[in-house]
């Protein structure tokens, strides 16, 4: 009995290691944003912002805050190459959190991000690609998130309390338009808007992706209007 549980115990720790090493290679492939947004950051005045690192988020924020605005990467992407983004829509008065994923795929612990909801301040899930669905994932039991906002994402969950707003890339090829289509019936109610010339990848700031297609307008133009549109839903 005891060799039985010898190997037994040996066989979990060997697969349990090589599930770990396979997502670590599978996660070397990420995307990782460029230098061109952190040099875009540099350009902004963020002196009114208070930036915090932690083990497993980038935490901005500001005096009185309009509300707290949770951002979930999408798969295989790395948490900087949101952080235009999240300067831009903390510098509009609100709250960012950047969630990091393990491993670059939120998917695999989806209800973490639930600690970075506040108590006191209305609460927005930003989600891209994968990570929107993660957010669905949130928003569907949730009653403290009070917006659920994805980009060239859709959710597996129906979305009762939240409202929802839907940002999509006219030249976006990664997005499963199918299931896209699909999900709408999940919302009660819901805002779709399209930006013309963009990408899948333009919604964060990391280059070209695998599959993508081409944009017709640079990377900051679509994160501009993505933060204008946000910022209008929002106010």
């Amino acid at each position: 009995m005891k060799r039985i549980i010898k190997w037994t115990v040996i066989s979990i720790a060997s697969l349990f290691l090589l599930l770990i090493v396979g997502l670590t290679i599978y996660a070397s492939n990420a995307y990782k944003p460029l230098d061109e947004m952190y040099e875009a950051i540099e350009q902004l005045d963020t002196s009114s912002i208070t930036v915090k690192e932690t083990f497993d988020s980038y935490q901005l924020t500001v005096n009185h805050p309009k509300g707290q605005i949770v951002i979930i990467p999408g798969g295989l992407v790395y948490t900087e190459s949101y952080l235009f983004l999240a300067y831009n829509l903390s510098l509009k008065g609100y709250n960012v959190t950047v969630a990091k994923a393990l491993f670059h795929l939120s998917i695999l612990t989806p209800n973490y991000t639930k600690k970075f909801l506040s108590n006191t301040l209305p609460n927005i899930i930003i989600g891209h690609s994968l990570g929107g669905t993660v957010a669905g994932m949130i928003a569907h039991d949730n009653t403290k998130v009070d917006h659920l906002i994805l980009l060239a994402s859709y959710t597996t969950t129906q979305i009762k309390h939240a409202s929802v707003l839907l940002i999509t890339a006219e030249n976006d090829l990664v997005l499963n338009k199918s299931a896209y289509d699909n999900s709408l019936s999940n919302y009660e109610t819901y805002t779709e808007i399209k930006i013309e010339g963009g990408n899948h990848a333009g919604f964060g700031w990391y280059g070209n992706q695998k599959g993508d297609g081409i944009g017709t307008i640079t990377t900051k133009n679509q994160q501009q209007q993505v933060i204008d549109l946000i910022t209008e839903y929002l106010e």
